[in-house]
């Protein structure tokens, strides 16, 4: 660990609210492996533990608000993130009960020393290394367990509209990292990606300066944040291509080769055409054409469609990135083609769908 960055005891102190989670799990040891929201009926568990703590809390800690909200399973991005914040920069805690939770914005979690932590899911308990990198994109249902001091995970925050106006022109290339990360962020079922990162100590550097940051707050830490993410995720693309494991296919068919073009098609979408396809796989067009047709009822074109459409919803809800821009990074070189395949599908227009979503902003 760089000293000239963040001190061991800086790293490795635990805060008041870990030490009254730790006094917590001590207190009540069922919570230390019971996982809450792995059952469809989960909410009354949700309460009962939120009402248990927040009352534990209350007669430990008397001069703080309970640090948890009310809706602890779905957490959204003003939680962590100040309005005026893209980015920012946490401890995971440690001694946290396992509860199921997902979130508005885009995690990505470094794990510094992992002291026999793991990462449980729906579907898996994945045991943690040093040196591992997590992509936790919005919607995916997670939680950590780390029970011990010497437990450090670090984590990145970022809104997802910045990730959209700042992240997507960098990683909006045919690479296997680029469309991995496009995979994750717009997967709609949430999925994670891993790296195996444990030697490359110029990411353990950026996240540390990170951490330094935040813990120090020095003018314009929240630029320096930002442009050390823009730094890691280059870095992964340059050292640690073609190492991404990833989880939770994106389409729900028992044909695997389906899956597979549709998984190409929503990957490079900006740019995929039934030849480039069909050449990838070693298929004809023709037998493509039938496979997609089989699954899906419908042909590539109208499949290919129905993917940048449900792009384009999720790229104009950010007003950051203009109409011509979100045209663009689908692949759509005439605007008012764009324009007319967006009425065509949704029965209103791009702008007429954006102010409809900052009107609701507004509201909330």
């Amino acid at each position: 660990m760089d000293k000239d960055l963040v001190s061991d005891e800086e790293i490795y102190k635990l805060n008041y609210i870990e030490e009254y989670l730790k006094s917590f799990l001590s207190d009540f040891p069922v919570f230390q492996n019971f996982v809450i929201g792995l059952k469809s009926d989960s909410d009354m568990d949700y309460d009962n533990l939120y009402e248990l703590m927040k009352k534990n809390w209350d007669k430990r800690i008397k001069d703080e608000d309970f640090f948890l909200d009310k809706n602890i399973f779905y957490i959204k991005e003003d939680f962590f993130l100040l309005p005026q914040e893209n980015v920012t920069m946490r401890k995971n805690l440690r001694y946290m009960p396992l509860m199921l939770h997902s979130h508005q914005f885009i995690e990505i979690n470094y794990v510094l020393k992992s002291a026999g932590s793991f990462m449980i899911t729906r579907s898996e308990k994945l045991k943690l290394n040093d040196g591992d990198i997590i992509l936790c994109p919005p919607k995916f249902e997670h939680c950590f367990q780390a029970n011990n001091d010497n437990s450090i995970i670090l984590d990145f925050f970022i809104r997802v509209t910045t990730f959209d106006s700042v992240f997507f022109q960098l990683l909006n290339k045919n690479s296997y990292l680029s469309v991995t990360f496009l995979n994750a962020i717009y997967n709609t079922e949430g999925s994670y990606i891993l790296w195996h990162c444990e030697n490359d100590n110029e990411l353990c550097a950026i996240i540390l300066e990170s951490y330094k940051e935040w813990l120090e707050r020095p003018k314009y830490n929240e630029q320096m944040i930002e442009a050390n993410v823009l730094r890691f995720f280059i870095l992964l693309m340059r050292e640690h291509e073609n190492e991404a494991v990833f989880s939770v296919p994106q389409v729900n068919s028992t044909d695997s080769m389906f899956n597979t073009f549709y998984n190409y098609m929503h990957l490079h979408c900006q740019t995929v055409t039934l030849s480039t396809l069909a050449g990838q796989f070693g298929y004809s067009e023709r037998q493509v054409i039938r496979i997609l047709k089989k699954q899906s009822g419908k042909g590539f074109s109208e499949l290919l469609q129905d993917i940048r459409m449900n792009r384009a919803i999720q790229l104009l809800k950010n007003p950051a990135v203009s109409v011509s821009q979100v045209a663009h990074n689908l692949g759509y070189t005439n605007l008012a083609y764009f324009h007319k395949i967006f009425l065509k599908t949704f029965t209103f227009t791009p702008e007429a769908f954006r102010e409809r979503m900052l009107k609701k902003g507004e509201k909330q």
